[in-house]
Order: structure tokens, then sequence, then C-alpha cells
């Protein structure tokens, strides 16, 4: 006959013992949970430790019945001379991930059983579960374990995803159009650039370097008349103003695909800060750049496509017009990039060196991107 009892504090020697606790927050904590004991028969026992009633329903995660059947198998395959004897399931299969636990052979003379569970993340030590009940309120968890260290260079290429993100603009003759009110002049904060790089790292030598990747790149250039209508004409582009609408926003849109590279010189030759934290089910390592850094290269990139959006009121009702179209720009760009960068923080410039729309088919300007390295 298999009894349920619940209880604040326990006091009670087993020779065979469960202790699972859950939901368990990655801070430090300390409490005294609610104790469930269900025992079986006269010689078995599980003790479980639960917070709140929550926890006692996430138990269902676990696969019990396994659990015991691993217990058994191992404790009838070992001998009397084990000291202690290890049940683990590092894969998740058999029940909750990350789950270990390690029963100590019961001192027969002493009558007492020790036992060190770990569970989530989360590690206990029970010397005599006589004392279970008393110590119960001064269990304490650990939080996490962290080690940093300093990773020095090697040769070979070193890989790393970036995120840039920056504002557009564009110059005219090495000018911006704002000083000639011209009708294609855009905001300077708006128009926003976004690149998704994919980006390599070789070592050349000593403080030497060459990046180079290529990236998937978004351009918007906000108009700063939201009246500005970009249209294609019979044989170039016309950018006008719509009087007869109230102007929310205009914008002109394309996307390319570029490929970059960069020579750089890395003053701390390549070294970065290693951080590993282990939070029990899991680990988590960052790089952190280090010392000064700075470079300059080309890139190239070709169109895959743009785009014109206006937002307007008209007759007090929210409109907007989309067009797609090649607008008569240059499929293809090239420039210059620099790139500049010290510890954690990392800045870039792009300048097309073509213009971005065809010979005579358009105003000549020449695209201008800058921003920050994630």
């Amino acid at each position: 006959m298999t009894t349920i009892r619940k209880l604040k504090k326990a006091m009670i020697a087993i020779p065979l013992s469960f202790i699972a606790m859950g939901s368990m927050h990655a801070k430090e904590t300390t409490f005294a949970p609610d104790t469930i004991v269900m025992e079986f028969g006269d010689n078995a026992t599980i003790l479980v430790l639960v917070e709140s009633p929550e926890d006692l329903e996430l138990l269902q995660n676990y696969d019990i019945n396994q659990m015991l059947k691993e217990m058994a198998m191992t404790i009838e395959s070992s001998d009397d001379e084990t000291d202690y004897l290890a049940i683990e399931d590092e894969e998740g299969d058999r029940y909750l991930r990350d789950t270990t636990i390690v029963l100590r052979n019961r001192d027969r003379n002493r009558q007492r059983t020790q036992a060190r569970i770990k569970l989530a993340g989360y590690e206990v030590e029970v010397d005599d579960f006589e004392d279970l009940g008393e110590d119960l309120e001064d269990m304490e968890f650990s939080k996490y374990e962290k080690k940093e260290r300093i990773e020095k260079r090697g040769w070979g290429t070193r890989y790393s995803f970036n995120v840039e993100l920056g504002l557009n603009n564009w110059l005219e003759n090495g000018k911006f159009p704002d000083g000639n009110n011209a009708q294609y002049t855009v905001k300077p904060w708006g128009s926003w650039y976004v690149g998704l790089a994919s980006t390599h790292k070789t070592s050349i030598g000593g403080p030497v370097f060459l990046e180079w990747g290529a990236n998937l790149a978004w351009f918007n250039w906000k108009f700063d008349d939201t009246t500005t209508r970009v249209n294609k004409e019979d044989d170039q582009v016309a950018f006008s103003n719509d009087p007869s609408v109230s102007g929310i926003k205009s914008k002109l849109s394309t996307t390319y695909i570029n490929a970059h590279l960069v020579p750089m010189l890395d003053f701390s030759y390549g070294t970065r800060k290693v951080e590993t934290v282990d939070r029990g089910s899991y680990r988590v390592t960052r790089y952190k750049k280090r010392g000064f850094r700075i470079g300059a290269g080309v890139y190239g990139g070709y169109r895959l496509g743009s785009s014109t959006k206006i937002v307007f009121k008209e007759e007090g009702d929210r409109k907007k017009d989309n067009e797609n179209s090649n607008y008569f720009m240059n499929n293809f760009r090239y420039g210059l990039r620099g790139q500049l960068g010290y510890k954690g923080f990392d800045f870039f410039v792009n300048y097309d060196l073509n213009e971005i729309f065809s010979d005579n088919r358009g105003p000549q300007l020449n695209a201008l991107s800058f921003g920050i390295i994630l």
C-alpha cells in the first residue's frame, strides 16, 4: 500500500531517496520548501521538495519510472565496495535534460544515507536525511559559475556574424543637396541603413589582418519633403512634389548584396576575452574584443530590387502608394569602406564611387552610409 503525506519538515532515515525540485530561478535563492513523502512498502521512500503547487505540476515533465528503473539496475550491478553510484542522462531522452543523481551507499553501522542531487543546474548535498528537515531553511542553491580568460590569436581565419545599423544620405558633386533645396534632399535622421554580414577575419602576420565577407543591405532614403514623388519617365527619373496631398512620409528603398575586403591593423593582435557562464542546463560563451583597430578597403554590390513609397492623407483618409521599379538605378555599386574599433565598439563608413543613377538618367548622386557594427 502506498501512502502520501505532506509536512513542513521531514525527520526520516531511508535506504533510497530521490529529491526533485522544479521551477528554480537563475538568481541565488534560499527557501524552505514543502515536503511530500511517498512511502512504498517498508523500505522504499521517495522524498519530493517543492516550493509551490506549480512546482509539483512541473514534475510531470519527468519520467520518474525510468529514473527508478535505472537506479535499480545500477545498484544491482554494483559491488559492496562502491562508494557512490551515478545515474545520468545528458541527452534528455529518458528524462529531463541535465539531471544527475548521485547516491552514496548507506552506512549500515550508523543507519544513514547520503545523497547529492543536481537538477536543472542546482545542486544539493544531504549528509543525513534525519537532519534534512532542520537544514531546509539554510539550504542555498548556486546561481552559476563564471570564468574568464584571454584567448590568444593564432594563424587562420575567425568567423563572425555581424549586424550593421546606420544612416543613409547622398552627395551631389561632393556636397549634400540640402544647400540647393533639391527635391531629392533626404532627412538626416530616419534614412536608415541595415546590413546583415557574414564576416571572416584572417591573420596575415603581427597586427595585420584581412576582413572579408558578404552582406545583404537595405537602403532607405527618406525625403525631407513628405509630398515627394519619384516617377520613372521615358528617359529619366523625376523627383517632384505633389501639392494635392498632405504628406506623411516619402522614401526610396533599394536592396543590395555586397562583398567587402578590408585590411585591418589590430593592435591587440587579435586577442579577445572569452567569458563562459555555466548555468547548469546550458552554457553561454561570449567573446569580447580588445584593443584598438583601424582599416580601410573596398566593396562591391549588386542591386536586387528597388521601390518607392509615399504615405499621405487625402480628404482625411490615410493612404499610401507603393511602386516597384528600377528607376534607372545602376545595377552595380562599388566604393570605399573604412572601419574603426575600440574594445567592443566598431564603426563603419561606406562611400559609393559610382553614381546611384545611370548616366544622364537622373541626378548625379553618390551614396553615403555610416553607423555601428554589432
